[in-house]
């Protein structure tokens, strides 16, 4: 039974969640943690304050069904700070390999190769390199693999986020080219194949073509099509960026061919209004000034910024929350939060936070649930299909929505 849901652990209580979820339910899930989130000791970890070898233990000691599915998410080069300095390919090539063989000597089951990256401050990698160093990493993945007698499977991704989705022709002879590649290498095929789905996460929503309205009965066609070209090559079609849909969104998508989907800056900006809204309830102004401005000052938000933006310093505040919850002063600020809780009785803050994100990832299960209902009029419409079934879900407990409430007032400047 294969999972269909990749939760991304931008925080540890993310990854509380997850695992709570996948027991509740007894669904299986997949944590795909990027280099930055989490990476060997070598690297320095990530900023969840784990290396690649504590995180693996922590989630196969607290899940003891073996329900959660370890999986590297956008490995490659130059995907993790510690490479910002390495204009050599060769050399950053060399260095994402020592991540990834850690990811295999830590019992990870899948591996996201990823080269879209080009050299530092070069932007992304040309479309022919970027495919030519997925052969090449992917062909040195595996031969680590087999010298350590292990199976892993595998997801590929050559090109970076966009919102639009791919020319059907132009994806066609790509992942043709890049599949020859890795039979040629005598190396077994990817599971998953990353598409354009017209799925894109900016600032605290989804600005992906899926997304509009006017535009989302052509863009599921074009995934239908994507995904027909997908499963003639016998490959899945994963689809990245599903942040800020609906359920009903998300199940359209499943419908129309897309095989998995990952979220994950959702369930970060969950937290993070979850933790301002008990700051508020417990009224410790103070605190959470302190900690907008922590957040705000961090810059983590810039990456997600559109041009030009319109972003407020909260918001701001609030796309970059989960980057700061491990140091010292956003420690400091959750134990005054959780101290003000326990002292008025109220449950747990890790509770509470938990609770709200396993709301979200609940609903990324009801998109798989919906999915599987007779298909509406305009799946019928765009030539969809039911998703296939890889995993028994059930409806988990429902709880209100922490998405739903916009930003916490107040200013970080």
């Amino acid at each position: 039974m294969e999972p269909v849901v990749g939760i991304g652990p931008v925080s540890r209580t993310t990854v509380d969640a997850a695992l709570t979820v996948a027991r509740r339910t007894r669904t299986p899930l997949m944590l795909i943690p990027s280099r930055r989130q989490v990476d060997a000791a070598e690297f320095g970890g990530g900023y969840l304050g784990w290396t690649t070898d504590e995180f693996a233990a922590y989630v196969r000691e607290h899940d003891t069904e073996g329900l959660t599915l370890l999986c590297r998410d956008h490995g490659g080069p130059w995907m993790h700070p510690a490479e910002a300095t390495l204009t050599d390919p060769a050399e950053a090539m060399a260095s994402c390999l020592a991540s990834f063989t850690a990811d295999l000597d830590a019992g990870f089951g899948l591996l996201h190769i990823d080269t879209s990256e080009g050299r530092p401050g070069t932007g992304p990698a040309p479309a022919r390199e970027a495919a030519e160093r997925l052969v090449e990493l992917y062909a040195r993945c595996h031969a680590e693999a087999t010298a350590r007698g292990v199976t892993v499977a595998y997801e590929i991704g050559f090109e970076p986020q966009d919102v639009d989705t791919n020319d059907p022709d132009e994806f066609k002879a790509a992942l043709r080219s890049v599949l020859e590649g890795i039979e040629a290498a005598g190396a077994p095929r990817p599971r998953y194949v990353v598409a354009q789905t017209g799925t894109k996460v900016a600032e605290l929503r989804n600005v992906g073509r899926f997304h509009r309205p006017g535009a989302r009965s052509e863009t599921l066609r074009q995934v239908s099509t994507l995904a027909a070209i997908c499963h003639q090559e016998g490959v899945l079609l994963k689809a990245h960026n599903c942040d800020y849909l609906t359920v009903e969104e998300t199940a359209l998508l499943l419908r129309a061919g897309v095989d998995a989907f990952n979220v994950a800056p959702e369930y970060g900006v969950t937290e993070t209004r979850a933790l301002l809204r008990v700051l508020d309830e417990m009224a410790l102004p103070r605190a959470k000034e302190d900690f907008l401005r922590l957040a705000h000052d961090s810059g983590k938000w810039r990456k997600w910024l559109l041009e030009p933006s319109t972003a407020t310093d909260v918001e701001r505040a609030v796309i970059a929350g989960h980057y700061v919850f491990r140091t010292d002063e956003g420690l400091r600020i959750r134990a005054e939060a959780a101290h003000a809780l326990s002292r008025r009785g109220r449950p747990p803050l890790e509770t509470v936070l938990r609770e709200a994100v396993a709301e979200r990832i609940g609903a990324a299960l009801r998109a798989v649930a919906a999915a599987r209902t007779p298909v509406a009029a305009v799946g019928r419409a765009t030539g969809a299909r039911p998703v296939p079934d890889p995993a028994p879900v059930q409806d988990p407990a429902s709880l209100p929505d922490p998405a739903a409430a916009g930003p916490a007032p107040g200013a970080a400047r």
